[in-house]
């Protein structure tokens, strides 16, 4: 019973008895009860039994008197017989609960004899003796029943008053015997757990009080008696933890006799130790103090006035040396100087270097100790600083060589900027022309015309070509090649790729052959850079094959951390050896120089492909065998938009739902405002897969709700948008109390298209100009007007008559500028359905007319189609978003920047946004 408590114990016991004496009572009780109720009842039957009796008299009465009555013919007889009548009647009603079936049967020969009886006396008075003692013999049969019934009545009532009187009597024996019997059995139930209870509380106090007689006596090893949940475990549990200390107190004892002796040892060990140490090593206690040194410092400040030994303080040693002059920072100014020295070794706040005489140089590391001292260690750096010296001088030269190499880098990227823009202006000319003469000639039936300018065109366009190669190149060593990744149907691009390189394979007479399963499905990736890969491997295949075999294999390969997708590029042609694939992936080099006098080409395709595979996250490998074949294997990641930003939260067309699925705090959380879903679901998977919680909105009003909802760590704001734009945005952010402090990025711009889009441009064309393409987005702007006019903004001549010639040919009426200026002043007089927009133009450029344009709200809803062959410069970006604390380029080269800013914002602020408690 240790388990309870003796309180516990108690309590039940005397709950116990409690309820048996309860118990008890309430049955005598019951027992008194039901015996009352049988005595009432008895009582009850005797007083229907008198009332049965008194009938039976009363009725003797009423035959008396009836027979007195027909014998005298008294009134005094027939007054007594109707009084003994009424009797009667009261005794019956007194009956008649009791006996209702015969008090009736009684009152109905009552009746009838009372009516014969009443004849026989009328007979008697008329002298008709005869009638009336016949009619008194038939009153005899009443008489006779009533009398039997009565009897029968009285018999019963005495039966039952007799058996009720005999159980009344039994019920009160059983109820004396039960009573005493269950008073015997409580008595020794109560008893015997009594002396349980007292014998689970003697016992152990017995146990215990032995146990602590033992510890007192100095027994720490007598077993204490086993610990309940009681009072007398607690107390035991308490001994334990007594004889623990006293054990633990005589363990420390010995452990402090053990440790003085090893600090003793210890001691002498670390002078040992110390004397090695090939710098200086000093400690100094709280009190400033030295406690111990080694011979090495010592040495340093040979030649003192103090001796250097345990109990002399450093204030003493570093002014004897400052006055010996040992150091000579110190000369002329001994005061001050020991006073900044005193300060730096009372508060050591890392190493630092000290000169000193003789051309001497030391390295002093000081720490505090968890005392109050400071320990030091003193290093002789005077080579060192030698050899520092040195290197100086080399990393000077060093610092020239990179600031060279800079600046050819700087050269090299702004002559491709400028190369961009001077490679396409012309060659779009030549394109252009020449595609506009040979729809002359075609169209005049020159066909001596037809083959050269046909030849003029696919030099143009080879030219444009390695244009393009050269300049994706460079984007990608600069790291600033942009991926569009998307879903992209791979029997869809495969039959495009097949379909492309198809007329190659013919011009060689090669057979193209494609395995892959019916169920290939889709690949998460860059469309354009996918298609571009293989279509140079397929080309490259079919250019060193003749009269053979080309084959497109492309499986998906199931892997733990995800599909992946596999393109593998064969072909039955030259092969290469093993020194041939050693340089296959060089920029500017084929497998060598014989390939490039036989078939032509710049060695850039390969070199991209690796690199536009490595930077969709697989890879290219090959195999050849020289007069066998080739085989290329791209293995990219199949990928998908909700694999690594599963943890993002996109909303391209409302961001109430997004919020109310998101928790109203959140750290490392970062609202992405943009107009442009492709910005949008580019910055939500690259910030997802850096693990920051993104949401997005498309609009400035979006991005109010959000930000007052969710209070993100930090928010990506577009300038441009619809509606309210991203300036309106942050002033009313800042003049809300509650967002003012949330940090803004703005961003803008995800590359040159997007550019011109957030300027207003409703269409985006690189030079030189596909002429299918432009048809196809002027048809986008066709009207049901009889007249469409265009505005064609172009400083290059042969440009602007290419572009008029095609808006002509599909119907449109043509008003030329040669720059910004010209075409705002054209705007003036009428206003064009379309602006077609080259950027970079003399006087005014491009990004200015956009920019002139929307501060004109009539200007404001006319499409413009951008035409440029250039690449922004960081002095565009600038001049766009000048004035503005924080501003990113949203393009996919600019990725890490606006990570590494997002990180350190978030960094600085989400600890402070982030409260500890959830919104309601």
């Amino acid at each position: 019973m240790s388990q309870f408590s003796i309180r516990a114990r108690l309590v039940f016991l005397a709950i116990l008895l409690l309820a048996i004496l309860t118990v008890s009572t309430l049955y005598l009780t019951r027992q008194v009860s039901t015996g009352a109720a049988a005595l009432a009842e008895e009582a009850r039957l005797v007083t229907v039994l008198k009332t049965a009796n008194k009938t039976a008299k009363d009725f003797g009465d009423l035959k008396y008197w009836l027979t007195d009555l027909a014998v005298s013919l008294l009134v005094r007889s027939e007054q007594n017989a109707n009084a003994a009548r009424d009797l009667l009647t009261a005794d019956l009603a007194a009956l008649a609960p009791y006996d209702p079936e015969g008090v009736r049967a009684i009152q109905a020969e009552i009746g009838a004899l009372m009516d014969q009886a009443l004849k026989a006396v009328d007979a008697y008075t008329n002298e008709q003796r005869v009638v009336g003692n016949a009619l008194m013999a038939q009153t005899r049969s009443h008489i006779q029943a009533i009398d039997a019934t009565l009897a029968q009545t009285v018999e019963r009532l005495e039966g039952e008053a007799v058996a009720k009187r005999d159980a009344a009597a039994r019920d009160a024996e059983a109820a004396v015997r039960l009573s005493l019997i269950t008073g015997i059995l409580a008595f020794l139930l109560a008893a015997a757990l009594t002396a349980v209870i007292l014998r689970s509380i003697i016992r152990p106090l017995r146990r215990l009080e032995g146990a602590m007689a033992a510890i007192t006596g100095g027994r720490l090893d007598e077993p204490l008696p086993p610990a309940g949940r009681d009072e007398i475990g607690a107390m035991t549990r308490t001994l334990g933890l007594l004889r623990q200390s006293l054990i633990e107190r005589e363990q420390l004892e010995r452990e402090r006799r053990d440790a003085e002796a090893e600090a003793q040892r210890a001691q002498r060990r670390l002078g040992e130790a110390i004397e090695t140490i090939s710098e200086g090593f000093a400690l100094y206690d709280a009190e400033d103090r030295l406690v111990i040194c080694n011979s090495r410092y010592r040495e340093m400040y040979t030649g003192l006035d103090v001796e250097i030994r345990p109990g002399v303080t450093y204030e003493a040693v570093i002014r004897a040396a400052a006055q010996a002059g040992v150091i000579p920072d110190a000369a002329d100014r001994l005061d001050a100087w020991l006073a900044a020295r005193l300060d730096r070794h009372h508060h050591p706040g890392g190493a630092y270097e000290q000169k000193r005489s003789g051309g001497r140089w030391l390295k002093i590391s000081e720490r505090a100790t968890a005392d109050g001292g400071c320990v030091g260690v003193f290093t002789d750096i005077t080579e060192l600083k030698a050899r520092e010296a040195q290197l100086g001088e080399l990393v000077d030269r060093l610092a020239d060589a990179r600031d060279q190499a800079t600046q050819a880098t700087v050269a090299k990227s702004s002559f491709l900027a400028n190369m961009s823009h001077e490679l396409r202006t012309p060659l779009n000319a030549v394109i252009g022309l020449a595609e506009m003469l040979a729809e002359d000639a075609a169209d005049q039936a020159l066909e001596e015309f037809r083959e050269p300018l046909d030849r003029i065109l696919r030099a143009g366009r080879h030219l444009l070509a390695l244009i393009n190669d050269v300049l994706d190149l460079s984007k990608i060593e600069a790291g600033r090649l942009d991926l569009h990744d998307e879903e992209v149907d791979l029997a869809g691009l495969v039959a495009d790729a097949v379909g492309a390189a198809q007329p190659l394979a013919a011009r060689n007479d090669n057979r193209l052959l494609v395995e892959r399963p019916a169920d290939l499905g889709a690949i998460w990736a860059d469309a354009t850079r996918l298609r571009q890969i293989i279509l140079n491997l397929l080309s490259n295949a079919c250019k060193f094959t003749k009269a053979g075999t080309v084959t497109l294999a492309v499986a998906r390969e199931p892997a733990a951390e995800g599909d992946w997708i596999r393109f593998r590029v064969s072909d039955t042609g030259i092969g290469m050896t093993a020194e041939q694939l050693g340089r296959l992936f060089q920029e500017f080099m084929q497998a060598d120089s014989s390939t490039t006098r036989k078939y032509g080409g710049t060695g850039l395709g390969l070199a991209i492909s690796q690199r536009l595979a490595a930077l969709m996250g697989g890879a290219i490998t090959v195999e050849s065998e020289p007069g066998v074949g080739t085989s290329f294997t791209v293995r990219l990641p199949a990928g998908g938009p909700g694999s690594a930003e599963a943890s993002a939260v996109f909303a391209p067309t409302g961001v109430a739902d997004a919020i109310r699925a998101l928790p109203h705090r959140g750290a490392d959380r970062v609202l992405v405002v943009d107009d442009d879903a492709t910005v949008r679901d580019l910055m939500r998977r690259f910030l997802s897969r850096e693990g920051f919680d993104v949401i997005t909105a498309e609009s400035g009003a979006e991005g109010l709700v959000a930000a007052r909802t969710l209070r993100p760590s930090v928010i990506t704001l577009d300038v441009l948008m619809p509606g309210m734009d991203g300036w309106s945005m942050l002033e009313a952010m800042k003049s809300d109390p509650e967002l003012a402090a949330i940090p803004v990025i703005m961003v803008t711009i995800l590359d040159e298209k997007q550019k011109g889009f957030a300027l207003g441009a409703s269409g985006y064309l690189n030079k030189p100009i596909d002429r299918g393409r432009l048809a196809a987005i002027l048809a986008r702007f066709r009207s049901t007007a009889s007249t469409r006019r265009a505005l064609v903004v172009e400083d290059d001549v042969a440009t602007r008559e290419m572009m008029r010639r095609l808006l002509v040919g599909e119907g449109w009426e043509v008003a030329e500028a040669g720059n910004g200026r010209e075409a705002l002043q054209r705007l003036g007089r009428e206003r064009p359905d379309l602006i077609l927009l080259d950027l970079m133009m003399p006087e005014m450029d491009g990004f200015e007319f956009l920019a002139e344009c929307r501060k004109v709200p009539e200007y404001s809803g006319i499409p413009v189609i951008i035409v440029t062959a250039a690449d922004l410069t960081d002095h565009d970006r600038r001049r766009l978003n000048g004035g503005v604390e924080h501003v990113l380029q949203k393009a996919a080269f600019e990725q890490e920047d606006l990570l590494a800013q997002i990180r350190q914002l978030v960094g600085r602020y989400a600890t402070a946004t982030a409260a500890p408690e959830r919104l309601p």
